[in-house]
């Protein structure tokens, strides 16, 4: 691990969430939005009680900075407790950067370019990964697929919504909004290959993809968390 100063941008790997205006939000790493038509720059956001010290980010002493990895591969794929990113895409990084074995952290960066994908796809399971409907959950963004497209229940029994947003829509008023380019489809689509996350065990959260329809369930089934409902259907179901 080594830190430089660069005048000349790096081009790595970045993922994002996305609110409504629309704004890419950190995922996985970051302290702040990366507000359109702005340059972000590095802070440490560690707690004093934990810190070195006043200093300027990235600081080898530290984790702090804008991290950005060397492939779409270097990304884990932990089954999630929570919707996974929709954005994904380059950022180009400058000023003092250090380098890890699977990427960078920078004291500046700014999108290069972006792509929506089908948040399902990209991190959980295989298909299409191209967009088809947009859906919303606490103020973030969510981009599925015509498989995934009937949305994303966390382990409370809470759902994502849909929003009636056209994807392409969405996707153009982002590249308008940062004025950079679309990330090509060939470049992504391999995350859309990966075999399906690991089961977790039993005591430990996790995201479930909800059916396109739910027929033959009543209301009042409809409205159970999906873990429990797969229980009691397996329980009201006969013996071969």
């Amino acid at each position: 691990m080594a830190d430089a100063r660069q005048d000349e941008p790096i081009l790595g790997w970045r993922i994002w969430n996305l609110s409504p205006e629309p704004r890419l939000l950190p995922a996985r790493s970051g302290v702040d939005a990366w507000e359109p038509r702005q340059v972000v720059r590095a802070r440490c956001a560690r707690p004093t009680i934990l810190s070195i010290g006043p200093h300027d980010a990235p600081d080898l002493r530290c984790g702090c900075g804008i991290y950005a990895a060397r492939s779409l591969d270097d990304f884990p794929r932990p089954r999630p407790a929570w919707p996974p990113p929709t954005v994904v895409g380059t950022a180009a990084l400058w000023g003092t950067v250090v380098e890890h074995e699977r990427g960078w952290r920078a004291a500046y960066a700014y999108p290069a370019r972006l792509r929506l994908v089908c948040s399902m796809c990209a991190w959980f399971e295989p298909g299409p990964g191209e967009p088809a409907v947009v859906h919303t959950f606490l103020g973030h963004l969510y981009a599925l697929c015509a498989i995934h497209r009937g949305g994303i229940e966390l382990p409370d029994g809470r759902r994502t919504k849909p929003t009636g947003i056209e994807p392409r829509d969405l996707q153009a008023r982002l590249l308008d909004a940062y004025a950079v380019d679309l990330a090509p489809i060939e470049t992504v689509a391999p995350l859309f290959g990966h075999p399906r996350t690991a089961e977790p065990p039993a005591y430990l959260p996790s995201i479930h993809p909800l059916p396109i329809e739910e027929e033959g369930l009543g209301p009042s089934n409809r409205m159970l968390p999906g873990w429990l409902r797969s229980l009691l259907e397996r329980r009201q179901t006969p013996e071969p």
